[in-house]
């Protein structure tokens, strides 16, 4: 999933940690938890907590699985299915299910 902050910039949802305090919402890099990138900035901290419960509504349900086994056609069905996520097969044949591209865009103030 990728989450855009209010200025624009996108960062990948699995690799930073997301904060708020004080009306204030900051990503961490997993891999430098010293740096700290802005995503958004409300008039309250009930707004952010808000703008944060909307980031995990959209985030809440995306499945990954890798290197499942399913029962009779079920992989088949899995496979002809548009909806929510995408299969991809490996050299292994090996299926592996993703989540659609989720965007995520943290809303201005004054669109919560």
């Amino acid at each position: 999933m990728r989450v855009i902050n209010q200025n624009g910039r996108d960062y990948p949802y699995e690799s930073i940690v997301i904060s708020h305090g004080d009306g204030m919402i900051y990503a961490r890099p997993v891999s430098n938890m010293e740096k700290r990138y802005f995503l958004a900035r409300y008039s309250t901290e009930e707004k952010a907590e808000k703008a944060m419960q909307k980031l995990h509504e959209c985030y809440t349900g995306t499945i990954l699985l890798q290197n499942v086994g399913f029962p009779g056609d079920a992989a088949e069905q899995l496979k002809s299915m548009k909806n929510g996520f995408i299969c991809v097969n490996n050299q292994a044949d090996n299926v592996r299910i993703e989540p659609l591209h989720t965007v995520f865009r943290f809303p201005q103030d004054d669109e919560i």
